[in-house]
């Protein structure tokens, strides 16, 4: 059966789970992500981030 979600919905969903799993790896590893923030690039500790 095919599934009702959108083609957007899903890669929503696919980015979520990447951008997820990229801080958690940062983590392990320590080291800092660069983040769109205010307008601003700016670099942050992926421990920081929620």
């Amino acid at each position: 059966m095919a599934s009702k979600e959108s083609i957007q919905t899903k890669a929503d969903k696919a980015l979520k789970h990447a951008v997820r799993d990229l801080i958690k790896a940062r983590r392990v590893t320590n080291d800092t992500l660069v983040i769109w923030k205010n307008g601003k690039v700016v670099r942050v500790s992926a421990r920081k981030l929620a």
